[in-house]
């Protein structure tokens, strides 16, 4: 069972990488953009380009994927039913929610 100081530590950190993780996907709008076929740049150069833009957009939609799971870990706290194991009901241990505030599963039912 967490402690209230922890809960409102968990709180705090995170919204803190929910805020961080909007100004991430903000930044990386640029890198998102369609690479242009008349684009004045060689053909390694462009397949260079466009495979950097593929790893952009796979690290946007983690981004993307983590900000949710962030936002309903937040909902969760609100509701009064965050830190317990979405599967057993058992309660997540401090460590686990530590190092992944957005953790839905005990260690036992994860691993």
């Amino acid at each position: 069972m967490l402690t209230v100081d922890q809960l409102i530590d968990l709180e705090v950190r995170i919204q803190e990488e929910i805020e961080s993780l909007q100004a991430e996907m903000e930044a990386s709008e640029a890198e998102r953009e369609a690479i242009s076929p008349d684009k004045g740049i060689g053909r390694l150069s462009r397949l260079d380009a466009m495979q950097m833009q593929e790893v952009a957009k796979d690290a946007q939609r983690r981004r993307e994927e983590r900000l949710q799971m962030l936002e309903a870990a937040q909902e969760r706290i609100d509701e009064g039913e965050y830190g317990h194991c979405q599967r057993c009901g058992e309660a997540i241990t401090w460590a686990r929610l530590e190092a992944r505030p957005e953790a839905i599963y005990c260690g036992r039912c994860a691993g």
